[in-house]
């Protein structure tokens, strides 16, 4: 009941939100094409990996590509080291800044500012529901309901890649270590369930770890080593870690790739 009575505050304070601070604005042209890659999780969804492959895709195509992201968290440094040119902050305001100067701009998440008319968006899902105040977070998954998006021009389906699902994006764990290892996992990312269980498919983990979103886990990391078994992290947790850390052989950092099943889509992108 009360996490019912919060969700409802939370939709409330959505709502009132969409229609103040983040409301359409009058004569905002923009010239610069906006690609908005969103979902209506609260997080894990898969947008960071997924905005960094099309940004990938177009720049080999010759184009040049910004990146806008939140201003906390990983994503920031992670795009900046794969090598991208990301910029942190107001969305909408880094759109006026930066129209004109680049040829796309890819914005990671931001569905829910609608100053950002112009954007081509699209919407990752993994099935959540989203249809009534029982989805909205802390009772759900979700920040908002389909309703509240009609701007949303594309919904790609995603699945890890051991779902039997026929799914448009399929994303896969990537680890070099020798199957049946055992192996300590720590995870501080939104969804660390899908972590965890993709590594309990062909790993024995003997400890998981589980901290919160964007959490720094170097204390963590430094204590789980003292166990003298492999300590298996995300690749955007290991943004974070020093150097000193990184270079323990124990310390083994999991890639996520993703493939784009264009064939399965219901838009053009």
């Amino acid at each position: 009941m009360i996490t019912l009575l919060a969700a409802a505050l939370w939709r409330l304070g959505y709502l009132i939100d969409s229609k103040t601070r983040l409301a359409p604005k009058k004569n905002s042209a923009f010239t610069t094409p906006l690609l908005g890659i969103g979902s209506l999780l609260a997080g894990g969804a898969g947008k960071t990996p997924y905005a960094a492959f099309w940004a990938q895709k177009l720049k080999s195509q010759g184009l040049s590509i910004a990146i806008l992201c939140k201003n906390t968290g990983d994503e920031n440094l992670w795009y900046s080291k794969k090598g991208f040119e990301v910029f942190t902050g107001n969305r909408f305001e880094l759109c006026k800044k930066l129209d004109g100067k680049y040829d796309v701009i890819i914005s990671d998440d931001g569905l829910e500012d609608r100053r950002l008319s112009h954007a081509f968006w699209v919407c990752l899902t993994w099935g959540e529901r989203a249809e009534s105040v029982r989805d909205i977070i802390p009772h759900g998954n979700c920040r908002s309901l389909w309703k509240d998006h009609p701007e949303i021009v594309c919904v790609k389906t995603c699945a890890m890649d051991w779902e039997e699902k026929d799914a448009d994006i399929i994303f896969s764990m990537e680890l070099d270590l020798p199957k049946n290892s055992e192996i300590v996992a720590i995870a501080g990312i939104a969804r660390s369930q899908r972590f965890f269980a993709g590594l309990e498919r062909n790993y024995r983990v003997v400890k998981k770890i589980d901290c919160p979103d964007h959490f720094d886990i170097s204390k963590k990391t430094e204590q789980a080593l003292k166990l003298g078994l492999p300590v298996v992290i995300t690749e955007k947790n290991a943004i974070r870690l020093p150097e000193s850390i990184l270079a323990n052989k124990n310390v083994v950092v999991c890639g996520l790739t993703l493939t784009h099943r264009a064939q399965a889509s219901a838009c053009n992108l």
